[in-house]
């Protein structure tokens, strides 16, 4: 009886974590539109506490659920497959063609699309990035003001991100971002990956990978990751 009681319980730990992925997933889907859960709904129908206890976790994404969910996001320019929402699996979340070509579109407002993108695009980006990602980072970096982004220097969280991938996230407050994977800016400007273990009002606690011993370090602000593209770069 113990026996069973015990499989059961790593049985629902299980579907718990992969509920809780899948929700991350959808997060990045949603930070790539721009809008919040409450814009969602306005437009694109789905409730906001359908959204919410979708990205939480609490109530698991389903094949039939992801399906709507990918319909709705191409209404506003977001393509995404199923297989990748429900397992991270294929390519990932892009802006759409038709999207990218009126973001791109030869305007000369100095309001319009293309020039909040190429303003976004003053930022440095290495020379290996392929254009449609360049075009991609550059986009997310328009709609959201206060982003940051990090291009690894060496494989981070047991490979989890890789050498070279890019990551970037919407800057928010310390306390909020306890026990998640960030991007933390330090006094000097310089960026870096780590979770926030505990935020402190002298320091912040981090890790920088699962097995690796906590570190003080001083953040001046920091975003949670939730948008990662593996970069195509070249190899000699």
């Amino acid at each position: 009886m113990e026996k069973n009681d015990k499989e059961r319980t790593n049985q629902t730990d299980i579907v718990h974590t992969v509920a809780q992925l899948k929700g991350r997933r959808l997060r990045m889907v949603r930070a790539l539109t721009g809008f919040s859960r409450q814009e969602i709904y306005g437009r694109i129908g789905i409730a906001t506490s359908t959204i919410d206890t979708w990205e939480s976790g609490r109530v698991e994404l389903t094949n039939k659920s992801a399906d709507r969910v990918c319909e709705a996001f191409r209404k506003v320019g977001v393509y995404c497959s199923p297989d990748w929402l429900l397992t991270g699996t294929g390519s990932p979340p892009r802006m759409m063609d038709d999207v990218e070509k009126s973001i791109f579109s030869e305007e000369k407002s100095e309001k319009t699309p293309q020039n909040e993108i190429k303003r976004a695009e003053g930022n440095k980006f290495p020379a290996f990035i392929d254009e449609s990602i360049r075009r991609e980072l550059s986009f997310f970096l328009s709609l959201h003001k206060n982003a940051i982004f990090h291009f690894m220097e060496e494989d981070f969280m047991n490979a989890r991100f890789r050498k070279g991938d890019c990551v970037a996230g919407i800057v928010e407050k310390l306390s909020e971002l306890e026990g998640k994977i960030i991007i933390a800016v330090l006094e000097d400007g310089k960026t870096l990956p780590c979770r926030l273990v505990k935020n402190m009002d002298d320091a912040s606690a981090v890790s920088f990978g699962v097995h690796k011993p906590t570190k003080n370090i001083h953040i001046k602000m920091a975003a949670e990751i939730v948008w990662h593209r593996i970069l195509n770069k070249k190899k000699n």
